[in-house]
């Protein structure tokens, strides 16, 4: 059989016993809009506002948050042991990543009884180092927590866009940002349990006691940070252990770059890429041995040759940035989706309020279509239909936080900043 001739565009050639198609040109003027949910509203509030997003990450309320943390479902030792690391965590991913990990690692580590030490490869603050040492001790395992407590390595701009510089997070007028730390976790009760190390995650030496991870997170920033981070670890990760990466939704992008590098090689297992839960708002979690490959029991009918084959099905399609993202860890925190239910209802109630004019009626409705279609999203069954645009549904109502986050931070060639310094 002849093959078709291809038109121009590269399908068939119609026939010519095919009917011509009419055309309808629309008067796109007259097209009326009948879902607000289908357009944004034009103006935007200045951020940092009181709304959506910044009602549920903002650093200003999070003492808000755990102060309603029993009405939002939070048990009073989860309250308590945020309140006692609040002020030495940066806001994201506090509280909302160290509720979504700890969930995690109770539910799927402890319980299941991975085996491993707990560990923080940029320890920023403190805070998060000393709230998993606390937890890690409770169960009677050991914490490793390793920063160079003088700031950023030079980005790598191949590699990393333009955003960080050198030095950023050094400790504020030159102190001596370990023994800070040391200080701050001196009645903290950890000292038998945490062993801290000084170095670029390159040069790290691993101790021997640390000989297998269960969980271990990622808090570098830089590309070649993170990838130097994943060789040193994910060999010792535990299957059903995991590494959570923080900063892999960030305008740098080299978290998300080196992420793809290391797993491109590595696979998780070998060949099989791996399966990215996503946890608020910039961070993901990689679980050892667990792919995007959901592979299907052996049929007992097949024949021999077929037996050798594997079968299944991806967990969703490809997004397109070629990751495969799971929503299930955010999906199932209750209380971060209660505290999301309380944000809708004060924009509802705020975009109803008496004497706004259009600019801010507009303004506020486009935080409360935000945090409905973000609400919408949390409460999108986890087994139902996959897409690889679910990534995009996810980012698209946090607009207000991802471009408070870019700021004039771009670090562009010929723009001068001083660098960010944080203390302990």
């Amino acid at each position: 059989m002849a093959r078709p001739v291809p038109s121009s565009a590269g399908y068939g050639a119609k026939s010519s016993a095919a009917k011509e198609v009419q055309v309808r040109e629309v008067d796109v003027e007259r097209v009326e809009v009948i879902n607000e949910l289908y357009i944004q509203p034009p103006h935007r509030l200045s951020k940092p506002h009181q709304y959506f997003p910044f009602d549920i990450f903002s650093g200003r309320l999070h003492k808000q948050l755990l102060d309603r943390g029993e009405t939002l479902g939070l048990t009073p030792h989860l309250v308590e042991e945020l309140q006692y690391v609040r002020d030495h965590c940066m806001t994201p991913p506090f509280p909302w990543g160290q509720i979504i990990y700890r969930s995690f690692v109770l539910g799927n580590i402890i319980q299941q009884d991975i085996p491993g030490h707990f560990a923080e490869l940029g320890i920023g603050q403190g805070g998060t180092s000393i709230f998993f040492a606390r937890l890690a001790k409770m169960y009677g395992r050991k914490f490793l927590a390793v920063d160079s407590f003088e700031g950023l390595p030079e980005p790598d701009m191949t590699k990393d866009n333009h955003y960080f510089v050198q030095g950023d997070y050094r400790p504020k007028n030159e102190v001596d940002q370990l023994q800070c730390f040391m200080d701050y976790m001196k009645d903290k009760d950890i000292e038998d349990t945490l062993t801290v190390k000084k170095c670029f995650f390159k040069d790290l030496d691993i101790p021997d006691e640390f000989d297998k991870f269960a969980f271990v997170h990622l808090d570098s920033d830089l590309y070649d940070s993170v990838y130097d981070s994943l060789e040193k670890v994910w060999d010792r990760v535990a299957d059903g252990g995991c590494v959570a990466v923080d900063d892999f939704f960030h305008h740098a992008q080299g978290p998300a770059r080196a992420v793809a590098d290391f797993f491109r090689t590595r696979g998780n297992p070998n060949g099989e890429p791996p399966l990215l839960y996503v946890v608020p708002t910039y961070a993901i979690v990689i679980v050892k041995g667990r792919s995007a490959f959901i592979e299907r029991p052996p049929n007992g009918s097949s024949s021999s040759s077929s037996a050798q084959r594997r079968s299944g099905s991806m967990h969703g399609p490809r997004a397109l940035d070629g990751n495969y993202y799971s929503f299930k860890m955010v999906r199932s925190c209750q209380p971060f989706i209660r505290a999301v239910e309380e944000s809708v209802r004060s924009a509802t109630a705020a975009s109803q309020a008496p004497n706004l004019d259009e600019v801010q009626q507009q303004a506020i409705n486009r935080a409360r279509i935000n945090a409905e279609a973000f609400l919408s999203f949390l409460k999108y069954p986890d087994n139902a239909a996959r897409s690889g645009s679910d990534i995009l549904r996810y980012l698209w109502p946090l607009e207000d936080q991802w471009d408070i986050s870019q700021g004039t931070l771009n670090g562009m060639a010929g723009v001068a900043r001083n660098t960010i310094e944080i203390g302990i």
